[in-house]
């Protein structure tokens, strides 16, 4: 990318503060050396009096922040046709698929790839699965025609009519057609916030963690395995099934399978067709002469190497403000839960929809509370039980409330997959070395039953697998579960139960709470 990296190095300088004003900072890790309360400011020694030390580590600071900077501008760059772009693609950038709540998060309000599909006159049709207030999708077929195994990604989008890819002429996939087969599945864009101390936690401290508590996981049916990389039998970890071990191959396999850019890890095109080919292979490599940004070190990287920092210096998830109107909502108010009425065998527990009525449509802006056909019911958890029905949406959003959820989601066994905390080993990266994070995830891959399975299998997941979604930051995504089917949190949660699923007897001790302690662990959930 000559031209737009060039233009890196004369727009750096003009908009860093602006783009680092748009990161979501933690004071935990502090991976990027920015104080939590100025994102502006680069954090500093205060104890040593030495100033050759102070000199230095002002220094080191600034460097890092300078790489970090040049590697979020490169997240948010949108490629095109000379670039490598396509032949086949999804989006023509990293930040159009991963910018809520901010760069890096996940699916925005609004779904770029409607605009996308038609820009700089492309030909192409827009699927019925991709709305402009859906999430951005990825499509998988899960079999090939004769039958056997797909699992690979379509691209939504080809460069067809584009005005930056004159000559070029090929189809899109025919995706009524595969519809009509029900062959197509969807992954949404998982949020990359913190992977840095995630890829930094050792493969024996996930194994300690999945192997904790196991006589209370056997009673709760719970299991679940790591999906290892097939070559050094180490623990993948990076997408919905774990499938990838590195948080570069993460970003070599998104460039060419999301945008159509081949790189130094995937250097084959997706679609051979020359008339379709408008830069050499591989498009994007290690450059060997500078391209002057405004990071000495960031100007002799790749792009898959700059998103790969990007991600790796990016600090947990901002834990979202109890008192402040959340993104993710609880249930409509017209929604039963189905306390009442809710299956108590483990194995046929509810899949979709509680059993009440339901009101279609986007939750409301406003915390609201969840009906309940059994509204006085008890808790089946007394010590995460009220003594009284919440009034009012204020009060379900309250401290207090936020505090009974925490008790209500290690009560129900939300936790024995949703580990709360975690410790990184020694990193050679500032502010990385033994942190303890909160990811909520123990990053192994678990039997989801019928009701979520994809039929895709990845590495050691089957199609009915897929890894515990950490959920840091949840209180401020849209979209939610792996293809991004409801905006609901609370129908996420009762989507984990199916035929099969290892977690039907954790939903079916959330289906029998009272509707206080339901609506508390929506708003500890909201406030993660």
């Amino acid at each position: 990318m000559e031209t737009i990296k060039l233009t890196r190095a004369r727009t750096h300088a003009a908009v860093a503060a602006m783009l680092l004003g748009s990161v979501a900072w933690s004071g935990g890790a502090l991976a990027q050396n920015v104080s939590n309360t100025n994102p502006n400011a680069v954090t500093t020694s205060t104890t040593t009096t030495n100033a050759a030390t102070t000199d230095a580590a002002t220094t080191n600071a600034m460097t890092k922040r300078q790489y970090f900077n040049v590697a979020k501008e490169v997240f948010q760059e949108v490629d095109a046709g000379p670039d490598g772009l396509g032949p086949r693609f999804n989006l023509d950038s990293c930040s159009g698929c991963h910018s809520q709540p901010t760069i890096g998060g996940t699916s925005p309000t609004t779904n770029p790839q409607v605009t996308v599909a038609t820009l700089m006159g492309a030909k192409n049709v827009v699927p019925p699965f991709v709305t402009a207030n859906g999430p951005v999708r990825e499509a998988r077929f899960v079999r090939n025609r004769d039958g056997s195994p797909d699992g690979g990604v379509h691209s939504l989008f080809v460069i067809t009519g584009r005005s930056d890819a004159a000559g070029c002429n090929i189809a899109q996939p025919n995706f009524a057609a595969e519809l009509a087969r029900n062959n197509v599945v969807f992954r949404i864009p998982t949020p990359v916030f913190g992977l840095g101390l995630v890829e930094n936690v050792s493969d024996g401290t996930l194994e300690a963690a999945l192997a904790a508590n196991a006589q209370q996981k056997r009673a709760l049916g719970i299991s679940g395995h790591f999906n290892h990389n097939g070559n050094d039998g180490t623990i993948a970890r990076f997408g919905w099934k774990a499938q990838n071990k590195s948080l570069l191959l993460f970003s070599g396999e998104a460039y060419n399978v999301e945008m159509g850019i081949t790189n130094e890890l995937f250097q084959n095109e997706r679609d051979s067709d020359p008339a379709c080919q408008f830069k050499v292979t591989p498009n994007d490599s290690t450059p060997l002469v500078s391209a002057e940004t405004a990071s000495p070190s960031a100007s002799f990287q790749s792009d898959i190497d700059l998103f790969a920092a990007f991600m790796r210096f990016s600090a947990p998830p901002t834990p979202a403000s109890a008192a402040a109107t959340p993104v993710a909502q609880a249930a409509p108010a017209a929604q039963t839960t189905g306390a009442a009425t809710a299956t108590t065998g483990a194995a046929t527990a509810t899949t979709g929809a509680a059993s009440g009525t339901t009101t279609t449509g986007a939750a409301t802006a406003t915390s609201t509370l969840m009906a309940s056909a059994s509204a006085d019911a008890s808790s089946v958890l007394p010590s995460a039980a009220g003594s009284a029905a919440a009034s009012s949406s204020s009060a379900a959003s309250s401290g207090a409330s936020v505090t009974r959820g925490n008790q209500v989601f290690s009560n129900v066994g939300c936790q024995a997959c949703h580990i709360k905390t975690l410790t990184t080993a020694k990193s050679p990266l500032t502010g990385q070395s033994n942190v303890t994070i909160q990811p909520f995830s123990d990053f192994a891959v678990h039997e989801m039953g019928t009701g979520l399975a994809d039929g895709v299998s990845q590495g050691t997941a089957n199609g009915n697998e897929f890894r515990t979604a950490p959920l840091w930051g949840v209180g401020q995504r849209i979209f939610f579960l792996h293809d991004g089917r409801t905006k609901d949190l609370n129908e996420a949660i009762l989507q984990h139960a199916s035929r099969g699923s290892e977690a039907n007897t954790v939903i079916n001790n959330y289906n029998l709470l009272a509707r206080d302690d339901k609506q508390a662990l929506i708003n500890y959930l909201r406030s993660l």
